[in-house]
């Protein structure tokens, strides 16, 4: 059992219990002992010389130095002693300790410690100001520490050193169930945790300091020429003061922009940067400036697709209509080729095949217009005659944008997938009776097949007809699977998908129903393989609330200093030990004076 969760009354009863003991053991006297002798004048001749007085004297004096050797001991094994705080109030034995470990408490303060590590020295000061057989509940509002409990004062202090901030989540203020008598203590910046409870004590670690941060990046194809790109960056200041900061921006290889922005206290400031120059691939933005407090929000990351020139061949008997829909797409490099002679179709980056099939799969991606029969293809299920599109997949990336609403097809050859079991073909665009108008896969160097020709229907005349050109150019040529996502726990649509980091360092991951997740606390590029394909991921803060990390109403912190109101007795001396050492004095003293004849 532990003492310090006795009643308040029981200590005090077994001292007086112990002392009654005690006292009861002195009164106790062993019977007289008869003994004859020749003459009694001689004892009464001592009796008046020496009054029984002195005797009793002695006899109080012994008792009084058992008793409060006694009470020592006593005192030192129970908790029969109170807090500085009142005679009348109970000592408090149950403390909760919150640690806020939200992104901000990562912010630098002056002296070049972060406010989580002047949060954690404080908890360690409380805690430790504490006995030893003290119960303390810690918790973080991130809720890392996933299930917490009341430990004893050296576990608690253990705890405090697995703290370490987080993103991801809104934090929250985890409390025991049972709050009756317990002092509870919140360590925090007060920039991102929400409302504490009245009862709650409140101390500061926040310190105001300047620090500008990333709060959106992209890479887009410019609006009026798809064959350029530029990175959109914008950059808050969340300092007191107007700030320069040198924005750089880093592509592949030794492509390198950089540009000194200044801006206002408060304030976002906005760049274009043209980077048609960089190679596809990872792009990097990165600010630095002066005296700045976050290091989380001065790096971002995005992705930027292939954009040079696709060389792609049409082969075709002859259609002039789709030669120059197809050489008006942007980025396109188109070589005709005759059916007879189709050449080596490793010079080429995708094939677009009018009315014809090869034997045997391409190597490389491949629009198929009316294929006809191939053993590598579905085999057509039977020809309709004024067919119409009913339903189609507009969410897919082939169809973005393009309406297949009044598309009219004089005759369609419509594919039969019902025996296709293991395939990742899958039908885009169906007729009423649902068969399938237009297909595609994604098992290994991606397809697109339409039932129909151009000419014996009006989709080459449709407005999206263009837009379903590039589409289908870009889904099969370009990486897909680029996901941009926030810091903290990722979720990819992979299952058993293995994560590596840029520097080839494997992540760890962890296995969730039809996926896999993983968690990131620090920007980065990501790239997710499985046996299900493969994944880009770019994990960026971009969070203007973190980077006001001047956001808070609270005074700037002070170290913690042990009170009278939360602290008992100092940590290097503990209350037991000085009662111990104190009833061993009075051994001694009890001894000497017994030799000296003063005690009985």
């Amino acid at each position: 059992m532990n003492a310090l969760a006795m009643p308040a009354w029981l200590p005090w009863l077994v001292l007086v219990g112990v002392i009654g003991g005690v006292a009861a053991l002195y009164w106790l006297q062993p019977p007289p002992r008869k003994v004859i002798v020749a003459s009694s004048l001689l004892w009464e001749r001592v009796l008046r010389e020496r009054p029984p007085g002195t005797d009793r004297l002695r006899w109080w004096l012994s008792l009084l130095l058992a008793s409060v050797i006694a009470a020592l001991i006593v005192s030192a094994c129970l908790p029969v002693h109170r807090a500085a705080g009142g005679a009348s109030e109970p000592a408090v034995h149950r403390l909760a300790v919150v640690i806020d470990d939200s992104a901000t408490m990562s912010t630098r303060t002056t002296d070049g410690a972060t406010r989580l590590q002047h949060a954690i020295a404080d908890a360690r000061t409380l805690i430790g100001s504490r006995t030893a057989g003290s119960e303390v509940w810690v918790a973080d509002t991130m809720r890392r520490i996933a299930t917490p409990a009341f430990l004893d004062r050296d576990d608690a202090l253990a705890q405090l050193s697995r703290i370490s901030a987080a993103t991801g989540k809104p934090p929250a203020l985890p409390l025991p169930l049972a709050t009756v008598g317990l002092e509870i203590v919140v360590f925090t910046d007060g920039v991102s945790i929400g409302t504490l409870p009245e009862r709650a004590k409140v101390q500061s670690v926040f310190e105001p300091v300047e620090n500008a941060g990333i709060v959106a990046f992209d890479v887009r194809a410019m609006p009026t020429d798809a064959r350029r790109y530029v990175a959109y960056v914008a950059i808050a200041n969340a300092g007191g003061t107007r700030k320069s900061i040198e924005l750089t921006v880093t592509g592949v290889g030794s492509k390198r922009v950089v540009r000194t922005l200044a801006i206002d206290s408060g304030a976002t400031g906005r760049e274009i940067i043209d980077v048609s120059d960089f190679a596809g691939g990872p792009v990097r933005a990165s600010i630095a400036m002066a005296g700045d407090g976050l290091a989380l929000d001065d790096v971002a990351y995005a992705n930027l697709p292939e954009h040079r020139a696709l060389r792609v061949a049409l082969v075709t008997r002859g259609n002039p209509f789709l030669e120059k829909s197809l050489a008006a797409q942007p980025r396109v490099s188109l070589a005709v080729v005759d059916p007879a002679r189709p050449g080596d179709e490793n010079n080429y980056e995708a094939i677009v095949f009018d009315r014809t099939a090869p034997k045997t799969r391409p190597r490389v991606p491949a629009l198929l217009i009316l294929p006809g029969r191939a053993d590598w293809l579905p085999p057509p299920l039977r020809e309709v005659a004024g067919a119409t599109a009913s339903t189609w997949n507009a969410s897919h990336p082939l169809l973005e944008n393009v309406s297949l609403r009044d598309l009219g097809i004089d005759r369609a050859s419509v594919f039969d997938l019902k025996d296709r079991a293991g395939k990742a073909e899958r039908a885009l665009a169906s007729t009423s009776d649902g068969s399938p108008l237009i297909i595609a896969s994604e098992d290994g160097p991606r397809w697109v097949a339409l039932g129909f020709a151009l000419e014996e229907s009006n989709f080459a005349l449709h407005a999206g007809f263009p837009v379903f050109l590039g589409n289908a150019l870009d889904w099969m040529t370009t990486e897909q699977g680029i996901l941009a996502r926030g810091l903290g726990v990722i979720e990819l649509p992979l299952p058993g998908a293995r994560v590596l980091a840029t520097d080839g360092s494997e992540v760890p991951t962890q296995a969730i129903p039809g996926g896999s997740i993983f968690e990131v606390q620090s920007p980065g590029l990501f790239t997710a393989v499985s046996a299900h394909g493969r994944a880009r991921v770019t994990a960026n803060l971009l969070d203007g609330r973190v980077t006001d990390v001047n956001r808070s109403s609270l005074p700037p912190f002070k170290p913690m200093q042990a009170s009278a109101e939360s602290v008992r007795m100092p940590a290097a001396i503990d209350t037991w030990f000085v009662l111990l050492l104190l009833s061993a004095l009075l051994l001694l003293g009890e001894w000497w004076s017994w030799t000296r004849r003063l005690t009985v």
